[in-house]
């Protein structure tokens, strides 16, 4: 029988490895095109995978946030009454101070940041945009003081607003609405984006962009190039933000 050479012999120079271990690999070349191949494949797929797991984030945040205002609202009228008897209107801080100490019971608060929020611990420093990231809706949020801004403990972050008198009676029982940043201070505070606006009509706290009257959803998020001030409605009816994509 003919002897078999040790892995030592073979290394030693005085034998051969069996076939199976002499075969060839892939060549440098070819090693180089496989993950230039795969390269390209991750640059076209990983983005639209990171899209699309941001749009799901704030998705769920944003229902989630609804629900927890809507929660803190229904308690607060059971003890309090209806929102139009608080003597809330007026559009000042004095009113948002009054609602907020009517909420506040109901509602766990992470961050407050009551009316003034020079440091941006609840909202962005800087402007809030339209849904092309480009142009300002607002420069001064954070500073204005009649709106009162809070952060929840899901990491939302809200800022709120009472109407007059008269827009309550124009809108037919508008007494207020809720701006919600659904990731806080972090950019890219563009509406349609991460912000968000609720309004309290009648008691209920509705998804903005639903009545046909008031910032239609179709009008105000058609498209990536919207306004984009009605997608809590489109968001609402549709349960995605696929308005993002559409030219």
């Amino acid at each position: 029988m003919k002897k078999a050479f040790t892995l030592v012999e073979v290394l030693a120079g005085r034998g051969t490895m069996p076939t199976v271990f002499s075969k060839a690999g892939f060549t440098l070349a070819e090693v180089l095109i496989t993950l230039g191949i795969i390269g390209i494949v991750a640059a076209m797929t990983i983005p639209n995978l990171i899209q699309k797991n941001y749009e799901h984030q704030t998705v769920t945040k944003l229902k989630e946030t609804h629900s927890i205002i809507s929660q803190a609202m229904r308690l607060a009228s059971e003890e309090y009454g209806d929102p139009s008897g608080w003597e809330i209107f007026g559009n000042t801080e004095a009113s948002v101070i009054k609602f907020m100490d009517n909420l506040k019971p109901f509602i766990k608060i992470a961050t407050d940041c009551g009316t003034y929020d020079e440091e941006g611990k609840c909202m962005t420093k800087g402007s809030t945009y339209f849904m092309d990231k480009k142009n300002v809706w607002n420069s001064s949020y954070a500073k204005s003081r009649n709106y009162y801004k809070f952060c929840l403990m899901n990491g939302s972050c809200l800022w709120f607003r009472t109407a007059t008198k008269e827009e309550y009676i124009i809108y037919n029982g508008w007494t207020g609405s809720f701006f919600i940043d659904t990731n806080g201070p972090k950019p890219p505070n563009a509406w349609g984006w991460d912000t968000f606006t609720f309004t309290i009509q009648n008691n209920a706290i509705v998804p903005e962009g639903c009545n046909k009257k008031f910032n239609y959803y179709k009008t105000t998020c058609a498209n990536k190039n919207s306004a984009g001030n009605g997608c809590a409605c489109y968001i609402h009816l549709n349960n995605n933000m696929n308005y993002l994509h559409t030219k």
